[in-house]
């Protein structure tokens, strides 16, 4: 069995980017997850293109597909009010086919030590995001899986998303930039 997984980042609430990245994925993968700041731009970053946090909840509370999120930096309790999913924890783990997949923001892991959490944790795939860099770094244990940004893309990378494909429990993921 093929499970394909759609992995996304700092929306920080473009209605313009979520809109379609969601459009990309939902006819496309079975499964969505994303490593937060999901409404709020947060103090350091501009306000995003198309900028309505509210219409982005809808957005996501509406997509068709299971969504797995984790907390970011710049996600509140009161964001919790307009989504229909838990959001608010640091860490959400998936098992599919024997691959386990943690998601984080990665703003609490200590010292950005992705190869400890990963080993310390046996994961295979580690997802994070809050850099807005898109990266696929690989360990003994796994990868480490960053997509990058969907709206507010740092450092000269595009905008960005990720996806993961498991089967017979082997895992492969490759980074999308958007058009």
């Amino acid at each position: 069995m093929l499970n394909k997984i759609g992995v996304i980042s700092d929306l920080h609430g473009s209605l313009k980017d979520t809109k379609n990245v969601l459009e990309i994925l939902e006819g496309t993968t079975d499964l969505l997850i994303c490593a937060g700041d999901i409404l709020y731009h947060g103090p350091q970053n501009r306000i995003p293109e198309n900028y309505n946090p509210e219409k982005v909840a809808e957005l996501i509370n509406k997509f068709p597909k299971r969504i797995i999120f984790a907390r970011g930096n710049c996600d509140a309790e009161v964001d919790q009010t307009l989504i229909k999913y838990p959001i608010l924890q640091d860490i959400s783990f998936v098992f599919i086919e024997k691959v386990h997949i943690a998601i984080t923001h990665g703003h609490k892991i200590p010292n950005n030590n992705f190869d400890q959490f990963g080993s310390d944790n046996k994961i295979n795939i580690l997802v994070t995001g809050h850099t807005h860099i898109p990266l696929i770094e690989n360990f003994a244990w796994g990868i480490h899986l960053n997509p990058g940004s969907i709206a507010l893309p740092k450092n000269g990378f595009s905008k960005s998303y990720a996806l993961i494909n498991i089967e017979n429990g082997k895992f492969n993921a490759e980074i999308k930039e958007m058009k």
